[in-house]
């Protein structure tokens, strides 16, 4: 076998292995309370002033309904954040939400459904979820959901 034939299997075999390592995720926000911001899976924010920060760990679930099918019901979004104050231990939350078509999270609350956590007297809410799916519920990509917060004094 010539050298040459060997080139082309190498090579594709070194981007699947290269294309399979994780992503380095964003680099973390610096925030203000009252102030929206998006997170990246992985991605952390610090409200800075009071030493808190939220992780977005990720998009565990997304049963809305695509926005060219006709369903019955949409479902939420799941996804699981961490928080931390200081030099202190992380706690993990899991929230949910509705969202719009435009990803927005709905003015009104549903039972069953949290959406916010308090956390060391800041309340931590999700505001949405991009994309919205658009033929299957299962054709974004962990990586590419951004979810909107908003971080307030309570």
């Amino acid at each position: 076998m010539h050298r040459s034939n060997l080139l082309f299997p190498f090579l594709a075999l070194t981007l699947l292995l290269a294309s399979c390592q994780p992503a380095t995720p964003p680099p973390p926000l610096t925030i203000s309370a009252g102030t929206e911001f998006t997170l990246a899976p992985g991605q952390s924010a610090i409200l800075a002033d009071a030493g808190l920060t939220l992780t977005l760990i990720a998009v565990s679930n997304d049963a809305r309904c695509p926005s060219k099918i006709e369903c019955a019901a949409s479902g939420p979004v799941t996804l699981t954040v961490s928080t931390q104050k200081g030099s202190g231990e992380a706690v993990e939350f899991t929230l949910q939400t509705f969202t719009s078509n435009n990803g927005q999270r709905p003015t009104m609350e549903f039972e069953g459904i949290q959406d916010r956590v308090m956390f060391e007297g800041y309340q931590v809410k999700i505001t949405s979820v991009l994309p919205y799916p658009a033929k299957f519920m299962s054709e974004i990509k962990a990586s590419d959901y951004r979810v909107g917060f908003l971080i307030s004094l309570e």
